[in-house]
């Protein structure tokens, strides 16, 4: 078979990794397609426990063009990063089509549905200073899910996380993929 032009080998099952809105996906396919999907990780976890409505707003305007470039980055630190001077990394690259589309997205399924991921094994790799999706969320879901899951809370790293500290989450995935069953 191909897909995409390349040459797919085998059926196995997937390990699906998500950031932010990934997440949402991530666990959306490990829901609607268990027998495919081995593992499902998930970097900055939320969905249930909202965020403070100072972070939603926000996060509503690093979408908007009209912006100043430093107002834009003012509202991308507050809601992305632990660290406001690091916001800089994330400048550019926002685009309000999409950001309809994730919250269409969003809209169509209820939460419950897809919250738990399907029944494979689950690691949360949650920044500790998220104010987007707040680590009450990957409390919730680790809580929900018990031996089933495994949380990783990374210091010093807001909803970016990967541009913040992408040594710290390759170990924690490392780590856990070497430990998930085949």
């Amino acid at each position: 078979r191909s897909f995409l032009g390349a040459e797919v080998v085998g059926r196995g099952r997937a390990v699906v990794v998500g950031h932010a809105f990934g997440n949402r996906v991530a666990r959306m396919t490990a829901t609607d397609f268990p027998d495919r999907v081995r593992g499902v990780a998930l970097l900055a976890c939320g969905g249930a426990v909202p965020m403070a409505p100072q972070v939603a707003r926000s996060l509503r305007l690093v979408f908007d063009v009209e912006l100043s470039a430093d107002e834009h980055l003012s509202h991308v630190a507050r809601g992305f990063f632990a660290n406001a001077e690091d916001a800089g990394v994330w400048a550019g690259g926002w685009y309000p089509e999409v950001a309809l589309h994730q919250a269409a997205a969003t809209q169509s399924q209820p939460v419950e549905h897809w919250w738990e991921g399907g029944d494979a094994p689950v690691l949360v790799v949650q920044p500790a200073d998220d104010v987007i999706a707040v680590i009450d969320n990957a409390y919730d879901i680790v809580e929900r899910l018990g031996e089933r899951a495994e949380l990783v809370v990374i210091d010093d790293a807001g909803h970016a996380l990967l541009p913040e500290q992408p040594a710290a989450v390759a170990e924690a995935l490392v780590a856990w993929l070497g430990d998930l069953p085949a």
